[in-house]
């Protein structure tokens, strides 16, 4: 073998000392590089974790929540609730029930389907309410003597007494709601309430 072809094979296997500077400053600047960006990932995964972890004070954003109607509303019925329960009790005659007995109570005789339509309540939720409140001895089906098909609801003498202890708390109850507004400013408050189910 051309021991010339040796060394020149030799010298193609061996980097020269230059190029191998070369590649370990090229080696070098991209450790430091993998540094840099190994620390600025730890930063930003720092700062992520202190923006996830709210201060126990820290401030809740509502976002567009306060400029809901539905979200009011609901908030609204819900402290009206609460406050009906804290004056008549959760387990006593709840509103709805209330809603149906009132309009019995000055509409004597009022059809079932009158009382769907002026409480919003689908007839099979009527026809429930009425056998709860029947149930209770507060109220009763009599048949027309006009038409067979049709049923009159009247309360019963327990159903009335009942009628005038609740009213007695409700009417405190209204005081107390009704205490945040003055008189026009309520009175424009049950209009713009009613224009939402007229």
């Amino acid at each position: 073998m051309d021991p010339a072809g040796s060394s020149n094979g030799a010298r193609v296997r061996r980097a020269s000392p230059a190029r191998r500077a070369e590649r370990a400053v090229r080696a070098e600047r991209a450790e430091r590089v993998e540094r840099v960006e190994r620390g600025e990932k730890s930063e930003r995964a720092e700062r992520a974790e202190k923006l996830a972890e709210r201060a126990a004070d820290a401030k809740v954003d509502l976002g567009v929540l306060p400029k809901l109607l539905g979200y009011n509303l609901r908030r609204a019925n819900q402290a009206s609730w609460r406050t009906y329960v804290s004056f008549i009790g959760e387990h006593k005659i709840r509103p709805g029930l209330f809603s149906l007995m009132c309009l019995v109570r000055f509409n004597a005789g009022i059809a079932q389907i009158d009382l769907g339509t002026h409480l919003g309540v689908d007839k099979a939720s009527i026809v429930a309410l009425l056998d709860r409140l029947e149930r209770a001895g507060l109220i009763e089906r009599r048949r027309s003597t006009r038409d067979r098909r049709r049923q009159g609801i009247s309360l019963t003498e327990a159903g009335a007494a009942e009628f005038e202890a609740l009213m007695v708390q409700v009417r405190q109850l209204e005081r107390h709601m009704a205490s945040r507004f003055s008189k026009p400013e309520l009175e424009q408050f049950l209009t713009y309430l009613r224009r939402m189910f007229a």
